[in-house]
């Protein structure tokens, strides 16, 4: 079978996929990137996937629909969860080997919350890993690496992952279970209360009870626009939400995914019009958790008293008479109390500017050498749900940053034991003072990057960061890919996804390296894209390999995208070519590294895109026959 006949069939039910080396389980590194992100269910692409590499196997990646469950010992596990009901069984199982299978699951709420967990045994295969997030598993219809038949599949009505068998893998992991829910305090006793009464009022079906996440309490209910979702398998996708101290909030997951609060009311009262309900201060209504009587449910349908004066809900003469000037943090780099963006794509260091800047932040010296600390943070939040300790660790203690852990700097990685904390979770203490780094902004928001309203609810959590004393807020980006490919830089191709993200900015640095093949030896051009208070020219960085220091290039003001090409220029393309050909299993940069020593001068992004090209030609392969 080719790429596609494997994959379109699993697009088709929902699944996200992308090409893994043929017959192996091991993700295709092609030109596009980072598979995870890569994943898709777009039919072009798949198609152009399987013309590149028509004999791929098939990777799927855990997304706001499906996780999965993978086990390399199915008796041990059902062995150790046989005391809960059997039906948790009954879903969709695939399986190349016996006794090792996974099976697949809807997630929801609690999922996401219990994140990614591996249970080992000593001496004996895996018991189980549980995928949730930047994960994959090997798609039906592939080959195995070993059996060298193909994954088989028992197809089921796919449920919502039952509490009841999450948490016995929360126990196995040794981790708290993922309904576990704080206590409810009595001010969100009665905003959920009055919550259910409104469901009750439009016959709003709930198909689970009150959970939290945080500070965000949610109600599964079955979603109005439910004959629009993109499959009929249910789950808890579909939720009313209550914030404590922030109103409440309509979620879904689902193609209505842009749907807000506002609407999920309009459209009921719509569907009800002889029916009326009306939210006013909790203040004025005695509800009580689950018990509501005839006293206050009148109390609370009478309207909501009027504004005395409609002028306040404008700003006075006084305030902007008194208002601030506009200050910085680094002189012409980095304003305070502002949103700051830092966009690139994968590969360009965006990261690594993000580090410089902190440890100039912590340490008062000059931003590459050249932009004056004008006022210094109490601390430097910076919160990286991409990286894991070791990696973020080597790189800070390199760049100089060590001596400021625990004091100014404090980071967070996926290698904590509930992950990276979520913006509605931290603390005033936290937050006065601090300049706090988002590492990237499209692992800080439950849904997609696309919607305009999950990048919305990202913009209020900003504002409320700099509303609760935040020095300012920089949020790291990720570009199009056309931003490699185009002559410039813009704040459209340096920013991707729903444009409510560079609307809410009040600022944005792009950042490109200038010779794709050299990454480390090449410059960093940066560009002001979104220049709303101040102005500021395009220059250049150096990076140094061994401080990951960044410097700025004199004499570069005003530097613009620079066209370099490597065409064979030293006589020494076909001896590089023939180095990927002769070390398949070899990664890039050992690759690099090998070329290195035989005097061969490529980049990790040149043998990258030669072995995609290698592979286009031989159908899947490095080497003929």
């Amino acid at each position: 079978m080719t790429f596609l006949e494997i994959a379109l069939p699993l697009a088709e039910r929902g699944f996200r996929v992308f090409p893994l080396v043929p017959e192996d389980k091991k993700p295709l590194k092609m030109s596009w990137g980072d598979h995870f992100d890569a994943a898709t269910t777009d039919r072009a692409s798949l198609e152009q996937w399987s013309r590149d590499v028509p004999r791929a196997n098939v990777g799927i990646s855990p997304d706001e629909n499906f996780c999965f469950l993978e086990t390399d010992d199915e008796t041990a596990l059902r062995a150790v969860c046989s005391d809960i009901p059997p039906e948790v069984w009954d879903t969709a199982r695939v399986s190349a080997r016996d006794n090792r299978c996974y099976f697949i699951f809807r997630q929801t709420m609690r999922t996401r919350k219990a994140g990614n967990m591996t249970v080992e045994q000593t001496g004996k295969p895996n018991l189980f890993e549980f995928k949730q997030h930047r994960a994959y598993v090997t798609g039906p219809g592939s080959i195995h690496p070993k059996t060298g038949k193909p994954y088989g599949v028992e197809w089921r009505n796919i449920p919502a992952m039952p509490d009841v068998l999450l948490n016995r893998l929360c126990e196995l992991d040794g981790t708290p279970k993922a309904s576990d829910s704080h206590a409810i305090s009595e001010e969100t006793k009665k905003q959920t209360a009055l919550l259910d009464r409104f469901l009750e009022c439009y016959e709003v079906a709930s198909t689970g009870d009150w959970f939290n996440k945080g500070k965000q309490w949610y109600r599964p209910i079955e979603c109005p626009w439910g004959s629009t979702h993109e499959n009929s398998n249910k789950g808890t996708s579909t939720c009313i939400v209550y914030t404590e101290g922030g109103g409440f909030g309509f979620a879904c997951k689902h193609r209505c995914s842009s749907k807000s609060w506002k609407d999920f009311r309009a459209e009921m009262e719509h569907r009800f019009p002889d029916k009326k309900f009306s939210f006013i201060t909790t203040e004025n209504i005695g509800l009580t958790f689950g018990s509501v009587g005839d006293a206050e449910l009148a109390e609370a349908m009478t309207p909501a008293k009027p504004v005395a004066d409609w002028r306040t809900h404008y700003h006075t003469r006084e305030e902007t008479e008194n208002a601030p000037k506009p200050e910085f943090l680094i002189d012409g780099f980095l304003q305070r109390q502002a949103i700051v963006g830092l966009a690139g794509y994968v590969g360009h260091k965006k990261s690594l500017i993000a580090q410089n800047v902190a440890y100039s932040l912590c340490s008062g010296s000059p931003l590459f050498g050249c932009f004056r600390v004008l006022r210094k943070p109490s601390r430097v939040l910076y919160l990286c749900p991409e990286m894991a300790l070791i990696g973020f660790a080597n790189r800070i203690t390199r760049i100089g940053l060590l001596p400021f852990v625990g004091e100014t700097f404090f980071y967070a990685t996926m290698s904590l034991q509930n992950g990276v904390i979520r913006l509605p979770e931290v603390t005033k203490e936290e937050v006065d003072g601090a300049v706090i780094v988002l590492d990237t902004a499209i692992r800080f928001i439950d849904g997609d990057e696309n919607s305009s309203q999950h990048m919305k609810e990202l913009a209020v959590q900003a504002f409320n960061l700099i509303r609760a004393g935040a020095e300012a807020v920089i949020v790291l980006a990720r570009s199009n890919k056309e931003m490699v490919k185009s002559t410039e830089l813009t704040l459209d191709n340096a920013m991707r996804g729903s444009s409510e993200l560079t609307a809410f900015l009040s600022s944005c640095w792009a950042t490109r390296v200038q010779d794709t093949d050299h990454p480390y030896e090449s410059a960093s051009l940066l560009k002001h894209v979104k220049p709303r208070d101040f102005e500021a020219d395009p220059f250049e960085v150096t990076t140094d390999r061994e401080t990951c220091r960044m410097t700025f290039v004199e004499g570069s003001r005003g530097a613009t995208v620079s066209r370099k090409t490597v065409t064979n220029v030293d006589g020494n393309e076909e001896k590089a070519l023939q180095v990927i050909r002769d070390n398949p299993g070899l990664s890039a940069r050992d690759i690099a590294t090998k070329l290195k020593e035989m005097r061969i001068k490529r980049g990790k992004s040149w043998v990258n895109e030669k072995r995609y090209e290698i592979l286009q030609q031989n159908g899947g392969k490095l080497r003929n026959g």
